[in-house]
């Protein structure tokens, strides 16, 4: 924790972009290990889940800095970029597992309420405009208003859902979006590697290849031997 406020408090302290986002990511994995520690140890205060979310939050803002992945980034922000998308790929996905028997826990009752709810539904009049039907089921749109504001014969077309199962979609949501995030960071990655791939080939020679099925200790093994040739090749200090 120590070293990873230091590194923190280095990148606060310099006007460099490039340089202050690396500092940022090295200070990161820092703190992933704490999550990871944290993990082994549940008597920690702070949860490894927290720790892994405001990491991601500490890597976002690294990255906003500056677009290292555009067009006209120079070839070491662009390796940066991989780095930093790879990192956060890792830690949505082990973000995702440790909450993933909440994940279950609300699919199962959220599957249970539309499963009664659609039920009843079939003992009362149908709330979806017949005309959005497809072999009796609602199409997607017909669970959207008409530009009126409306359904087709003018009324509103609001169902109303219990507190409970609305608290319970929306924490399911949270969590599962964690997996989709995973795979769009870890595909963003991929593209900009293919620009430095004698680079990254390299480091999988040295360090194993990072694949999404890596801990976070050898996630934190690649990407801080990768965070090293950048700065000795770009000369940072």
């Amino acid at each position: 924790m120590q070293e990873a406020k230091r590194l923190k408090h280095k990148a606060d302290a310099l006007m460099d972009k490039f340089g202050k986002a690396v500092n940022y990511a090295d200070g990161a994995l820092s703190f992933i290990e704490c999550g990871n520690a944290m993990e082994r140890d549940p008597l920690e205060a702070k949860s490894p889940y927290t720790m892994y979310s405001e990491t991601v939050e500490l890597i976002r803002y690294a990255m906003r800095l500056k677009n290292f992945s555009s067009h006209s980034a120079t070839m070491f922000e662009k390796r940066l970029a991989v780095l930093c998308n790879r990192c956060l790929s890792l830690l949505y996905l082990r973000m995702f597992h440790l909450k993933k028997d909440h994940a279950v826990k609300y699919s199962r009752s959220l599957l249970e309420y539309f499963k009664n709810s659609a039920k009843s539904s079939h003992q009362a009049p149908s709330p979806w405009r017949t005309n959005g039907k497809v072999n009796g089921t609602p199409s997607p749109l017909a669970l959207s208003p008409s530009p009126a504001g409306g359904g087709a014969s003018g009324s509103s077309s609001n169902v109303a859902i219990p507190q409970r199962i609305h608290h319970m979609a929306a924490s399911h949501v949270n969590i599962t979006n964690n997996i989709l995030r995973s795979y769009e960071h870890w595909e963003t990655a991929d593209r900009l590697a293919a620009d430095s791939r004698d680079f990254f080939q390299d480091l999988d020679s040295v360090t194993g290849p990072l694949g999404q099925q890596s801990s976070m200790c050898e996630l934190v093994r690649y990407i801080r031997q990768g965070l090293h040739w950048l700065r000795s090749e770009a000369q940072l200090l």
